[in-house]
């Protein structure tokens, strides 16, 4: 520490700065039309479906047939086809040939304003078998397929004007095609064409055709007849395929979200910044710093940064990672600072200060972090491609359940795993070359700026040890009443979890719910619940579409539904905001895959705890760690069902994030009970041991939980504002998460690890 000079400091800010304006801006040359990127900037981020608007959808083979991987690889190939045919070049297809499912997420086509979701979902599942036969009916003999086909195009034929599809054959085409219509020219037969099941068009033969040129016509407008011609040119799947999970959701919504996400980002930020410099003065404003050159570091890793690089998709919730990561980020800095505030108080110099602060401090940030990036990593390999680093990885643990359409975890997961690591790089290393430097200054140098005036009054003794009877009889009280209304309430499961499909609809005037749910049931046959609404973030109108069936509804009843609701209801002009669907059977997969990840995240915690707190009984401090995030977990579960919110992949998120952040404050404890071991002997009193290490670093436990609080309250506020319910239902019991986290580290884990030892005690003096 002695070598840090004085002019570190700015060269660090500089660093930092000159980062920030390149993760910001990025690098560009533009020469005429064409311009090169060398550094990308955040205007090159790829935002998520959930932002920009588009579609998550699973495709399998119809009526449960089975697929081989060349069947199922081929049929990716053609969807991706087809949708550069739709104009979406911005689209992920991936394959999971454990489940036979082709998993396809793309954005809202490029340049349309009226995009229809479900009319693309039918066309991209369509099997798009095209057939020549002899003869006006399906089943006559077959002169040739869709493969015989090198090109097709749309064009109006110039003796009628009417919109045709212009065929060129291939050689083998040719030559069939050539016999088949001087066979049937001289007797007067017929050629119909057939596109699956649905007669195209029927034509007599009425001249022979051997220049491998053949015309489609119908009654086609140029829309369908370009359709057509995109398909015959995409070529047929080589099985049926069905949508048996599809999340849609308009780009005015997506956009509103992101907005007050960002706003929501900013404000936490400042928040974060004012309360740091506040409490801790100094330290804490080098810890700003610190947390500017962490964001900064989160936009590049999304971003791309580098032009070869590509940017990684950014949704929602991974903005939630983002802002949730700066209020865990802070962590490391109030640990250290703590720590040097406490060196002060014992009579060491500011240097000696500092360098024995960070020093003491290391441990405890490395295990209160590396815990989080446990987590992030089964986030990511849980939820994210099957042929992903982390989804190779855990292969072996998910390999039953295949691949799960949720994207918008995997980029919590990734911007969690890089706000941490990004941590280790500006909450240390960087904090620490900045406040040495500091330290340097005549100015700085007095005490009182690191908090490190020796107090006349004499800290007082926790004693939670003696409470723990009444900490464990307030927790099952809770946890029962928690059961207990799941009982009297019920349980308000997904539509993801259970199955079924809910369409939303923006509309203006007023509209007749009874008239909606007639007109669905005359449509499609099926029952409906249909509820109004308002959307708090610009005021408008919306009717929701609930079928309780757990199938869900077929994209083409959807379609049905849409086009004979936007029929009959012309003058409340109905616009598609969301909609969900997802089979009964995705739904229930995706549950059990939820929890096997949630186990083994509680697994590895214990694995881990054991192995760095052997000294201390490894195995009992993990296991009363599993402990108290049992008792976590009951009340993320309780506040969901108090609050009415929906059992779905935002409560299994939060369950994972918790995980990963409640043992933060467990670890601390149980670093400083292994520290205090070693400094005041083996024959001070466990119970003494623990409650002095407690009152240590309850400081540390309370400000570390309210940074993380104050970011998420104010996400919540932003989010109630804008009515963003997707993310309120992740923020608000995440805080209800973080306040029974800190209860739990220091009343739960501590003072059962107490009783463990005293009872190992008792035997072994037996």
């Amino acid at each position: 520490m002695r070598r840090v000079k004085k002019p570190v400091f700015f060269i660090v800010v500089v660093l930092i700065a000159a980062f920030a304006y390149l993760t910001l801006f990025g690098v560009h040359n533009t020469y005429g039309d064409i311009t090169n990127t060398y550094i990308k900037g955040v205007d090159d981020i790829r935002w998520g479906i959930d932002i920009q608007g588009g579609v998550n959808t699973i495709f399998e083979p119809a009526d449960g047939a089975d697929a081989t991987e060349d069947e199922l690889n081929a049929a990716k190939t053609v969807i991706e086809q087809r949708l550069v045919s739709l104009n979406i070049t911005d689209s992920e297809v991936y394959v999971d040939s454990v489940k036979d499912k082709v998993m396809v997420s793309f954005p809202w086509a490029s340049g349309e304003t009226d995009f229809d979701a479900e009319a693309a979902v039918n066309e991209l599942g369509d099997m798009a078998e095209l057939r020549f036969v002899k003869g006006q009916t399906a089943d006559g003999e077959l002169i040739m397929t869709g493969t015989a086909v090198d090109s097709a195009q749309a064009a109006q034929n110039t003796e009628t004007g009417k919109w045709v599809v212009n065929l060129k054959l291939n050689a083998e085409g040719t030559k069939v095609f050539a016999d088949a219509t001087t066979e049937l020219h001289a007797n007067g037969g017929y050629i119909s064409v057939w596109m699956d099941e649905t007669n195209i068009s029927t034509a007599t033969v009425s001249a022979d055709i051997t220049d491998g040129n053949a015309m489609i016509s119908g009654n086609f407008t140029y829309e369908s007849a370009k359709a057509l011609a995109d398909k015959i040119n995409a070529g047929a799947l080589p099985i049926k395929m069905e949508a048996t999970s599809t999340s849609t959701i308009s780009p005015t919504l997506g956009t509103g979200a992101r907005t007050a996400m960002v706003y929501a980002g900013i404000i936490a930020i400042i928040c974060i910044a004012v309360y740091m410099i506040c409490v801790y003065r100094l330290p804490g404003f080098v810890a700003c710093i610190a947390l500017a050159g962490q964001v900064v570091g989160s936009l590049a890793a999304v971003s791309g940064f580098f032009n070869n690089i590509e940017s990684f998709t950014l949704t929602i919730p991974g903005i939630a990672g983002i802002i949730l990561s700066v209020g865990m980020g802070v962590d490391a800095n109030v640990i250290t600072a703590e720590r040097i505030k406490e060196e002060l108080r014992a009579g060491k110099s500011l240097g000696g200060a500092i360098e024995l602060g960070y020093k003491r401090a290391w441990s405890a940030v490395f295990d209160s972090n590396i815990t989080v990036v446990f987590v992030a990593v089964i986030l990511m390999g849980a939820f994210g491609p099957t042929d992903s680093v982390f989804g190779t990885l855990l292969k072996p643990l998910f390999f039953a359940f295949g691949a799960s359409a949720a994207g918008t975890i995997y980029s919590l997961g990734y911007t969690l795993l890089v706000g941490i690591i990004l941590n280790f790089v500006f909450g240390i290393w960087c904090s620490r070359l900045m406040l040495a430097s500091l330290s340097k200054f005549k100015c700085f140098r007095k005490h009182s700026l690191y908090n490190g005036v020796p107090s006349d009054k004499p800290k007082k003794m926790l004693s939670v040890t003696t409470h723990s009877k009444k900490f464990y009889a307030a927790s099952a009280l809770l946890i029962a009443l928690f059961i207990g209304l799941t009982f009297f309430r019920g349980l308000n499961v997904a539509v993801e979890f259970e199955g079924g499909t809910i369409i939303e609809y923006e509309y203006s005037g007023s509209i007749d719910t009874n008239a909606v749910a007639k007109t669905v049931k005359d449509t499609i046959g099926e029952s409906v619940n249909v509820t109004t609404g308002e959307s708090m973030a610009d005021g408008s109108q919306t009717v929701k579409l609930t079928f309780s069936s757990k199938q869900g509804i077929s994209s083409e009843k959807q379609l049905a539904v849409k086009e004979k609701l936007t029929e009959t209801f012309a003058d409340n002009k109905l616009e598609l905001l969301s909609s969900t669907d997802v089979a009964a059977s995705n739904g229930k997969e995706f549950f059990f895959k939820c929890l096997v990840a949630v186990v083994f995240a509680a697994v590895i915690m214990v694995i881990y705890i054991g192995f760095r707190f052997k000294n201390i009984g490894g195995l009992s401090a993990g296991c009363m760690c599993v402990v108290a995030l049992v008792h976590d977990m009951f009340f993320v579960y309780g506040s969901f069902v108090i609050l009415g919110y929906s059992i779905d992949s935002n409560f299994m998120a939060v369950l994972l994030t918790i995980l990963g952040y409640s043992i933060n404050a467990t670890i601390i404890i149980y670093d400083r009970i292994r520290e205090n071991r070693r400094l005041l002997g083996a024959k001070t009193p466990i119970d003494e041991l623990v409650n002095t290490s407690i009152t240590e670093t309850l400081g540390r436990s309370i400000h570390t939980t309210v940074t993380t609080v104050m970011a998420m309250i104010v996400v919540c506020v932003v989010c109630y504002i804008y009515g963003i319910t997707s993310i309120m239902s992740f923020s608000l019991p995440i805080i209800v998460g973080m306040l029974s986290g800190v209860y739990s580290s220091n009343c739960i884990a501590p003072t059962l690890w107490v009783h463990w030892q005293q009872r190992k005690s008792k035997k072994a003096h037996k």
